[in-house]
């Protein structure tokens, strides 16, 4: 592997593990949210709100980096552009996230709440259909191989929550939002970082 991918493949993954720890630290930290009904954004509005932007910050990072090391080995074949296009797109959407907070829930909707939402449903839109686009290829591409049925698994899993996770929007639903949100953001990064590990692996 090129020694420049195997660097965007090490900051992406040691991106990602950061990001999942402060994700779990913002889930055990007394900050009023319920996890079950609030979103993952509203962290961004409260005592906790830099903690949350780091957390956005080292998982948009992270994202970036991979895209850069999947760009360059396996490369563009055998994944499609469009795939890594959406991987790329990732990270934009989620500095649009950070540069416009959401409204909480109960509060009225604002301009500024109007933009964080549209950033949110673009990020979710591009993070699965680049996962769901690349997921068969790796799988039958070393290293990938080995762990192509935990590749496809969370795959699936993705795609399940992400339905739920809409579904969860019609108002009568929104109790359980936070959930299925928060499972959707789990299992995709879970997938990029199997991804980002395998790349590691093919390195050595």
């Amino acid at each position: 592997m090129n020694p420049g991918a195997l660097t965007a493949a090490v900051v992406g993954t040691g991106g990602l593990v950061g990001y999942l720890a402060l994700f779990v630290a913002l889930h055990r930290l007394p900050t009023g949210y319920d996890p079950v009904r609030n979103a993952v954004s509203d962290y961004a509005v409260g005592n906790y709100k830099s903690l949350f932007r780091s957390a956005l910050l080292l998982s948009s990072v992270a994202v970036l980096a991979l895209a850069i090391a999947l760009t360059v080995d396996p490369g563009a074949p055998p994944l499609k552009t469009s795939n890594l296009v959406y991987l790329y797109l990732v990270p934009a959407m989620r500095v649009g996230m950070s540069l416009f907070p959401t409204d909480l829930e109960g509060e009225k909707l604002t301009h500024t709440g109007r933009l964080h939402y549209l950033f949110a449903i673009a990020a979710f839109a591009f993070t699965y259909a680049a996962i769901s686009g690349m997921t068969q290829t790796l799988g039958g591409l070393s290293p990938w191989q080995s762990v192509h049925g935990l590749l496809y698994a969370l795959d699936w899993l993705c795609l399940i929550s992400l339905i739920l996770l809409i579904v969860t929007l019609i108002p009568r639903l929104r109790i359980v939002f936070g959930l299925f949100e928060r499972a959707f953001l789990v299992t995709t990064n879970l997938w990029l970082l199997v991804v980002g590990i395998c790349l590691i692996v093919k390195a050595a």
